[in-house]
């Protein structure tokens, strides 16, 4: 099996976790020194010695003791977990991994990322059953933030990929549950909205098409006084196009996108198919 590639840390997200000291600028060069002799690492870790890798974590480690309350602290971890793993050490990165969780048990895009690198990290050593475990303990403790909601998809995902049908259409199954569920709980949010589109593209990857369609009407009617969705009708149109031949659905979806949104940017290939 291929080695699963680890995703790098997001930390846009975690800005306010930490204060910015009054030297930010130096404090930032600093940083980034040390990250491009990182850097040089991932490139070829193979060829690099274990004293450079050990080198250029004491050089991260020291950073955080002198920066401890700034967010490239926070980053700084990440990065000497990830060397860990892109030198195959996954026992010595997962440790820095549950560090960081400890250290920062509050903020729960901070364990979320953590939690979902510990599960690519047992990937890369084709462990999926370990791998696994972590996905599902994401999905539990952190089911708002962005890893959480992403994490069912991405197991349905690699069933997919690893052509184990039945398994697939299991986790995408399990994964329409848990998305309904996080619907019902938080009724009219964000949140919900993204649930409701997390389902249609579930229903969509088995190709459950009409489960889908009535999933987007779902979210036509629930969120169009708050939101713009001309994008879902685009996504209807589609489908009755390209999935189910239904010229007639084509021509009633079309005509109701340019008669609610005028001035949607699928109004030129919406108007095309009326034309055809």
């Amino acid at each position: 099996m291929r080695k699963a590639r680890l995703i790098p840390v997001c930390f846009v997200l975690i800005l306010a976790l930490c204060g910015c000291s009054n030297d930010q600028y130096a404090i930032e060069r600093e940083y980034w020194k040390v990250k491009k002799q990182a850097d040089s690492i991932f490139k070829n870790p193979a060829g690099i010695p274990p004293n450079e890798l050990e080198r250029v974590v004491k050089q991260l480690d020291d950073f955080v003791a002198k920066n401890p309350n700034n967010i490239l602290a926070v980053e700084s971890q990440f990065l000497v977990a990830r060397l860990y793993a892109a030198k195959n050490e996954f026992e010595d990165s997962r440790k820095r991994f549950k560090s960081i969780m400890a250290k920062y048990s509050k903020s729960a895009v901070v364990c979320s990322e953590a939690l979902f690198l510990i599960g690519q990290s047992y990937q890369a050593e084709d462990k999926w059953e370990f791998a696994l475990e972590q996905y599902n303990k994401l999905i539990a403790g952190y089911p708002l933030t962005v890893r959480g909601m992403e994490a069912p998809v991405y197991i349905a995902q690699y069933y997919k990929v690893k052509f184990q049908p039945d398994k697939m259409l299991a986790a995408f199954g399990q994964a329409i549950d848990h998305y309904r569920s996080l619907a019902a709980k938080y009724p009219d949010s964000q949140l919900a909205l993204r649930a409701y589109n997390l389902i249609a593209a579930c229903y969509g990857a088995t190709k459950d098409w009409q489960n889908s369609l009535s999933t987007l009407n779902t979210i036509i009617d629930k969120f169009k006084a708050q939101v713009k969705v001309d994008t879902v009708f685009w996504e209807m149109v589609l489908i009755y196009k390209k999935e189910l031949k239904d010229d007639l659905k084509v021509k009633e979806t079309v005509e109701r996108l340019i008669k609610e949104y005028p001035d949607s940017k699928f109004i030129k290939p919406a108007k095309a198919l009326l034309k055809k």
